[in-house]
């Protein structure tokens, strides 16, 4: 069953067109990433989803309903999170959740049950008297996620949800993203800059850039299809930019990653051995060497660089 149909979409802000041609389902109690550089278009899409803008073209259904004609009926059907939140800081947490709810039609004993389960859900309950102004970033990125749900909404549509986080509270609200979709069984629509992210909580993504899908899958045959692995290593005595101009001389497909260099490599074996030679030659020792299958990151670089050497213009 399909949560959400996105049909021949675009959008134009004047002569700047946004969305070109965008058109992609998300399927019921999925996990979809929608992923790109910064300005691919991402977040006008979240947007139109969202019913918070119009496209100029195409059409959106969410649960069957026009995100533009039936805005209302989509609005009771998805919970929102987007990356500037609008929580009121002079409010409390519970006062946050009480009002959302209230709003969406619960009455006052539904709204307070919700309010101190999501408190609790969300490990909350000893924050929950206090202003939200005084909540740190990982709090009030889980009171977002509260607030997003506080009227029980089939999808959650999350706008870059752990930006800002450090690594411990990102991680806690991964496992919390987790248990939405394996245990309440919604459908998550995300956005996310962090490409690990993704590859642990989506299902699926979509790959957007310049307002146009450029790849779709899930992230497993998607790192399959590059057919590359990463050799990356390092070398003391010698700047790493003349290293790296030096293997592109010899063919070498590579790129600069701080004072590491990068090779990406159809056969491993082989280019192992021939940077070995190269580096005997010029008296340089290899250091950390790592041969690795392609990460998200690795894809998300392909498909957004403009260069099909590398096997991107397949994927």
């Amino acid at each position: 069953m399909t949560a959400i149909q996105v049909d021949h979409v675009k959008k134009a802000y004047g002569t700047v067109q946004a969305l070109a041609d965008v058109s992609f389902h998300v399927n019921s109690g999925e996990s979809f990433g929608l992923l790109g550089p910064n300005g691919a278009g991402k977040s006008t899409l979240i947007r139109i989803i969202s019913t918070l803008e119009s496209p100029t073209a195409g059409e959106v259904l969410v649960s069957g309903h026009s995100a533009a004609k039936d805005a209302h009926r989509v609005r009771q059907k998805i919970g929102v999170a987007l990356q500037e939140t609008g929580l009121d800081p002079l409010m409390t947490g519970r006062e946050i959740l009480l009002l959302t709810a209230r709003l969406f039609g619960s009455t006052a004993h539904q709204a307070r049950n919700r309010a101190d389960f999501l408190m609790e859900r969300f490990q909350l309950t000893d924050v929950a008297g206090r202003h939200v102004g005084t909540y740190s970033g990982g709090m009030r990125r889980r009171l977002d996620l509260a607030v997003a749900l506080a009227h029980e909404p089939d999808i959650v549509i999350l706008d870059e949800p752990t930006t800002g986080l450090d690594p411990t509270n990102r991680l806690a609200l991964w496992d919390l993203l987790r248990s939405l979709s394996q245990d309440d069984h919604k459908t998550l629509l995300m956005t996310t800059q962090y490409l690990e992210e993704a590859d642990a909580l989506c299902d699926r993504v979509l790959f957007i850039d310049h307002g146009h899908i450029v790849a779709e899958g899930t992230p497993r045959d998607l790192k399959r299809e590059m057919g590359y692995s990463v050799i990356r290593f390092s070398a003391a005595g010698t700047a790493p930019d003349w290293l790296a101009a030096y293997l592109i001389g010899h063919r070498f497909d590579c790129e600069l990653d701080g004072a590491s260099i990068e090779i990406y490599s159809a056969n491993p074996e082989e280019d192992v051995f021939r940077l070995g030679e190269l580096m005997k030659a010029e008296r340089l020792t290899m250091q950390n060497l790592e041969v690795r299958p392609p990460s998200l990151d690795d894809v998300f670089l392909h498909l957004t660089s403009g260069e099909n050497t590398k096997g991107a213009a397949n994927l």
